[in-house]
């Protein structure tokens, strides 16, 4: 039987949203990830990623107790992962999932049909309301993760569109950089996802 730790986190001091990583992992990110990595991945690896990481994210919370998934957490530092998202609950982890790659694929669908969006990627405004419910975050992030991406994969253009739009980290990229970058997201939350486990006693 799992043991429930009541043990809360205080409230912790951490840098104001949108404050970014630290410098050097952001020149790491824009000179060898992007054009070595991210640029090499294809459209099809990618998803079979997005897939793989998602199917860990449900086996991570499959079970968890509303409580469980509703508690704030502090996490260590973790490479890619600003200060202020670091006090988090499961849930709000999934919530922040779901605003990030539902404007992912909005911008992909753009890119691909020779647009440029509006606006610009900012990171200090895809946090977590943390107002739904446990039930309801579930299933948005569900519907997210099974019936949004496969719209995505299935209506999508040009995939060989030249156009960009800038992120804040990894600068201008193309559509194709942008769906590698959607598994790669849920794998650094996926992580946090255990962090918080860990604090909780779960794993």
């Amino acid at each position: 039987m799992i043991q429930k730790n009541t043990t809360q986190s205080p409230e912790p001091n951490l840098a104001p949203p949108g404050a970014g990583i630290p410098f050097p992992q952001k020149l790491f990110l824009q000179y060898f990830v992007k054009p070595f990595v991210a640029a090499k991945v294809s459209w099809e690896e990618s998803e079979k990623n997005f897939h793989r990481i998602n199917e860990k994210i449900f086996a991570a919370i499959e079970g968890l107790t509303e409580e469980q998934m509703s508690r704030k957490i502090l996490v260590p530092p973790q490479r890619g992962l600003e200060d202020s998202s670091r006090f988090w609950s499961i849930k709000m982890t999934l919530e922040h999932l779901v605003i990030v790659s539902s404007q992912k694929i909005k911008l992909i669908t753009a890119l691909t049909e020779e647009k440029i969006p509006d606006g610009k990627a900012d990171t200090a405004t895809v946090k977590p309301h943390n107002e739904m419910s446990v039930q309801e975050t579930l299933e948005k992030f569900k519907k997210l993760v099974t019936t949004d991406f496969s719209q995505l994969n299935a209506s999508m253009k040009n995939k060989n569109s030249k156009l960009k739009f800038n992120h804040p980290w990894f600068g201008m990229m193309t559509a194709q950089q942008w769906h590698w970058l959607m598994p790669m997201h849920h794998g650094l939350h996926l992580k946090q996802i255990r962090e918080i486990k860990k604090k909780l006693s779960l794993i």
